[in-house]
């Protein structure tokens, strides 16, 4: 089902709940008050770097069980997403668990009913099973691609994390899973959890949706029976593919399909009498604002979504922050490192928004135009609502755009087309994309071969013999060769600078954009803008505005927790150096003119 058919749902709200101490962060999805079946399902999620790949995949869920008539509670854990506190909290396993329970309550509040069904994803599955055995007064419990134990989850968890090169922390340290860290206490926690703690039934009736790309362990089928529970059990397709990379995770059609049809019998009468449940219920309080953050829809029919975080602090001349997305992650960036940052930016003094390009995280994309995508024709549209909302909302206040790789990218392709920005900083840009494609990259990766290849004699003898082979290295060559060429003439004669990103460097500096650059080493932006903006770095009318730096041993999304640590520290110290010579314009009712650094 298309995101644009169910353009006619009530729209979703986004609260905190639970109290101003340690609120969590959910979305009510209503369904329409004809349709209304006064049951509700609560969306337990995956955990890490899986909660971020499917994201949008659980968003349509709660869309398509809203239509059918439910009311869907989706929410994050504590310490995660949205929610207060860190993953490096302690007791994650009690917390979370409670979340799902504050997540029940408030579901029952909402829908008005003790008819309560969980639906838990991978690590959120056992969470799920935990709570509603505690618990009691769950109908239905859906279970995909659970774990039999929390020993099999921290096995996989290690074994993810052995993949990356990057991934292993100092002893004492965690599980480093894709940039999300699991503490030594979490990874404890998870493995003294077995199915033999259940020991009460969950629900009367549980579904299982296995993967279709592995082999099934039967071990929670044949506890579940043995407690009494009547026990679907369905392999699906697609689960792989939608825990991929959030830019390249795909939704699992089938799987969704298998599911909404799953709960479509269950109470499909409005009219149905309410159970009556023997369940304590803790009283919710929603609030449409914690600790200066507040859910904003916005833009063209309020399809755009973001948080907005206002300062804590008077300090009225320090400029407003738009965190943009990285790839097709939502608003809370890239290991969730937009949230903690917003949070400090705003008790220094920061207006900071963070919101999702439609089609992305919680925003609805255009009509007509695809979701999912990392660069949609609409982002420099969307972009500029953004900037429109935090000048409206601080009118008096310069906009700064933090971006890493696509947001980078946005954060650049704003600056350069005008957009009222005083600052960017520009995270791991995939620059060459100006160019209009990436055959940059592929013509780099062929040069990275070749040099290769000419220290291994034997490739080097087969590449000769060869003699298509021989005409491809020597066009590589000569077209590098030739680019260099032409700048080091460029250089010497001082002509015009060529119509490319040297050309856009001296545009956004000739428009008094503060510009910082933050490249990964080896990164292929980094190497793209080597190559092309050293014609414009050498005119001092361009350094004044035009920086970059560079970070080892960081990788392209900043993976290694050292490295997250050194790229907040740099981001924390850049927005302080920035913000310096707004200020100091202020008091002399000057524009944002200074150099940045």
């Amino acid at each position: 089902m298309p995101d644009d058919a169910l353009a006619a749902r009530p729209r979703a709200r986004a609260s905190f709940v639970g109290g101003r101490e340690r609120p969590l962060f959910l979305w009510h999805h209503p369904p329409a008050a004809q349709r209304r079946r006064a049951a509700a399902v609560v969306l337990c999620p995956a955990i890490g770097y899986e909660y971020m790949s499917a994201y949008r995949s659980w968003r349509l869920l709660a869309e398509r069980l809203a239509a059918r008539g439910f009311d869907v509670i989706r929410f994050d854990y504590d310490g995660t997403g949205n929610s207060s506190g860190c993953p490096e909290d302690p007791h994650r396993l009690d917390a979370w668990k409670r979340s799902v329970g504050a997540a029940i309550d408030e579901a029952r509040r909402l829908a008005e009913t003790d008819r309560i069904a969980l639906v838990g994803l991978r690590a959120g599955s056992l969470l799920a099973l935990q709570a509603a055995a505690a618990w009691g007064g769950v109908e239905r419990l859906a279970l995909w691609s659970p774990f039999p134990s929390g020993r099999a989850y921290v096995r996989e968890l290690k074994a993810i994390a052995s993949l990356n090169e990057q991934g292993e922390e100092a002893e004492g340290a965690g599980i480093n899973v894709e940039g999300h860290l699991i503490t030594d206490e979490t990874v404890n926690s998870f493995v003294r959890w077995s199915l033999a703690g259940i020991t009460r039934r969950p629900a009367p009736h549980v579904i299982l949706l296995e993967r279709d790309d592995r082999h099934a362990d039967g071990a929670v089928d044949a506890h579940l029976r043995a407690l009494g529970c009547r026990v679907d059990r369905l392999s699906v397709a697609g689960t792989a593919e939608m825990l991929l990379p959030p830019h390249l995770a795909k939704v699992p059609e089938h799987a969704l399909e298998t599911l909404v049809n799953w709960f479509d019998p269950w109470h499909e009468s409005s009219t149905s009498e309410q159970s009556h449940a023997s369940v304590e219920r803790v009283p919710a309080l929603a609030l449409d604002a914690y600790d200066n953050e507040q859910p904003v829809h916005f833009g063209p029919d309020q399809r755009l979504f973001g948080i907005m975080t206002r300062p804590a602090a008077d300090r009225a001349a320090a400029p407003s922050i738009v965190l943009l997305n990285t790839g097709a992650g939502h608003h809370v960036g890239p290991h969730r490192l937009y949230v903690p940052l917003a949070r400090e930016w705003a008790a220094e003094g920061h207006l900071v928004f963070r919101f999702d390009l439609g089609g992305i995280g919680d925003s609805a994309a255009p009509h007509g135009a695809e979701g999912g995508d990392a660069y949609p024709g609409h982002m420099i549209d969307d972009a500029r609502e953004a900037i429109a909302l935090v000048r409206q909302e601080a009118p008096d206040r310069p906009v700064m755009l933090v971006g890493l790789c696509s947001g980078g990218w946005l954060a650049f392709e704003a600056a350069r087309s005008g957009l009222p920005v005083g600052a960017i900083i520009s995270i791991n840009p995939p620059l060459y994309l100006r160019d209009g494609d990436r055959g940059w990259v592929r013509q780099q990766r062929q040069i990275d071969r070749y040099h290769r290849s000419i220290r291994d004699p034997m490739k080097w003898l087969k590449a000769l013999r060869s003699a298509t082979t021989t005409a491809a290295v020597v066009r590589t060559i000569a077209r590098r060769a030739g680019r260099h060429a032409t700048t080091r003439l460029r250089r010497l004669t001082g002509d015009r600078l060529p119509a490319g990103l040297a050309n856009d460097l001296q545009l956004i500096a000739g428009n008094h954009i503060a510009t910082f650059f933050v490249f990964s080493d080896g990164d292929n932006g980094h190497r793209y803008f080597e190559q092309h903006a050293p014609p414009a770095l050498q005119r001092p009318d361009v350094r004044q505005f035009v920086q970059h730096v560079v970070v080892d041993d960081a990788g392209h999304v900043f993976r290694p927790m050292a490295a997250q640590r050194r790229l907040k520290s740099l981001l924390n110290e850049l927005v302080s150096r920035l913000t310096a010579p707004v200020e100091r314009a202020n008091a002399q009712n000057a524009t944002w003119t200074r150099r940045p650094v």
